[in-house]
């Protein structure tokens, strides 16, 4: 019998298979964020450990044998030898790496702007910069990691150390910290040396590895949340392409080796196995559940199913943009959303419909730039977690990407990955069946013309250039 714990931004589940693979058991907590105020958003890391800690309980008492960690990215925390955390986890979300960025000699920065690869790592949501905010800000963290009394790095890391005292990160989530090369594992000396931080990195493993045991239960696989959908959705074959809507909106296409790609766009490494890496790139919305949340709260709607019914009778008037986080691609970290067509006869149903939009064409012009790095993609455009459930999104997705868009039988992609990925540790599956795309439930193709859409993509693509020329605007998320 197999386990899955996914620890995601907004919770952590828990997912345990029989032998025949059906899934047995299934539940999930919430964990919350510490928002000390705008901008700094922080979860409990204590809570977060003994959280997954009573998930392998519970699916050892199940009957499982073997299991697979999933974590949220690009997140960090530091903790002690004795696994005592010594500060909560910064998530990716969190904006207090700006304050680290604005701190920043005037010399490093000018470095940045003429060093594109220097450029990828020197921003505020680099882990890397996390970090370096750890070390300036809690007391005795510094001291602690140079004699070797603690650690300072992503969640993974800190949450295989609680289970197995092991200090150990797997490829696809170290390679994104900006202090791991992707391409050869090498340790980025320059850029420990240039933010001031401790050489202390952990051992960098595959994500199917014998990472140890938690009071008997083997624990196989350890790999980043997105990294692990990409799995499901048969991303080890190049130029396959995949999507996850979960907290924000993820999108990765496969490569047939290590590539550096323009803009903001993030070189990843899909899995480690065997020696063998997979590599992609990868575009993302911040906030694009955020978004859907934040019109269910303001009171737009009430449950999804009504979210669902409001959105497929809505007219496109309005459009959406749910920039709450600024973008990457394009480089406009102060952006924030955006209503666009606005005027008394637009209802709910039309911002509903709206978001559907918006996100769909931010997603197509990702999907652009990510080809100018990768080429065409294979169809289809495979999309995954909550907000995928929702038939009017696909479809408007479809229709702004131009590609047909599949949605699997089963929408918890970073499971379904971390389960394969178990399979084949157990020699249950081949590498050509773990390669494989999952059974689609339903397939949406495009409804509009190639004409129809190229003017409404062209007109979506002045109005970014704009924004992006007046981000600093404090209409548009600049500070008054």
């Amino acid at each position: 019998m197999y386990s899955v714990i996914d620890v995601g931004t907004t919770g952590v589940k828990l997912a345990v298979f029989d032998a025949s693979l059906n899934k047995i058991h299934f539940e999930k907590t919430s964990i919350g964020y510490k928002t000390l105020q705008t901008g700094r958003i922080e979860q409990d890391s204590q809570l977060m450990a003994e959280v997954v800690k009573g998930y392998a309980r519970k699916a050892k008492s199940l009957g499982a044998r073997k299991l697979a960690l999933t974590t949220y990215r690009a997140s960090v925390v530091a903790w002690n030898r004795n696994g005592s955390p010594i500060s909560n986890i910064l998530t990716w979300i969190d904006g207090r790496g700006k304050e680290v960025i604005d701190r920043l000699p005037s010399w490093l920065k000018a470095f940045s702007a003429l060093s594109s690869s220097m450029s990828r790592i020197i921003r505020p949501d680099t882990p890397a910069i996390l970090m370096r905010w750890l070390y300036d800000n809690v007391e005795g963290v510094r001291e602690k990691v140079l004699s070797r009394e603690a650690y300072v790095w992503t969640l993974d890391s800190f949450l295989l150390y609680s289970l197995t005292g092991r200090y150990v990160s797997d490829v696809t989530n170290s390679t994104l910290t900006g202090l791991v090369h992707p391409k050869n594992l090498e340790a980025v000396d320059i850029v420990s040396s240039i933010l001031g931080l401790p050489k202390s990195y952990p051992e960098i493993v595959d994500s199917v590895e014998d990472f140890g045991a938690f009071e008997g239960l083997e624990i196989k696989v350890s790999i980043a949340d997105q990294q692990s959908a990409s799995v499901f959705h048969g991303l080890l074959d190049p130029g396959r392409v995949g999507s996850v809507h979960g907290t924000g909106s993820f999108v990765e296409q496969s490569a047939s080796g290590f590539t550096m790609p323009k803009q903001g766009l993030v070189p990843v490494i899909i899995a480690g196995i065997e020696g063998k890496r997979y590599y992609g790139v990868e575009g993302f919305l911040r906030t694009s559940g955020i978004a859907v949340d934040w019109l269910r709260n303001a009171g737009f709607y009430s449950t999804y199913e009504e979210m669902e019914q409001l959105a497929s009778n809505g007219k496109l008037k309005s459009i959406l943009l749910p920039f709450f986080g600024g973008l990457r691609v394009p480089e406009a970290p102060e952006l924030r959303g955006v209503m666009l067509g606005l005027d008394p006869s637009v209802s709910r149903a039309d911002v509903l419909l709206g978001l559907a939009w918006g996100v769909s064409l931010y997603i197509a012009y990702l999907l652009r730039t990510i080809m100018e790095t990768c080429g065409k993609p294979v169809q289809p455009l495979w999309a995954s977690g909550g907000y995928s459930q929702s038939n009017v999104f696909l479809q408007t997705l479809a229709n702004a990407t131009g590609m047909e868009v599949a949605r699997p039988v089963s929408i918890e992609a970073t499971i379904m990955g971390a389960l394969k990925l178990l399979l084949y540790s157990d020699g249950k599956i081949s590498l050509k069946e773990l390669k494989n795309s999952p059974s689609p439930s339903r397939v949406f193709k495009p409804e509009i013309d190639d004409v129809s859409r190229e003017r409404i993509f062209e007109s979506f693509r002045e109005v970014l250039e704009v924004l992006v020329k007046w981000e600093k605007n404090p209409l548009l998320g600049g500070k008054f």
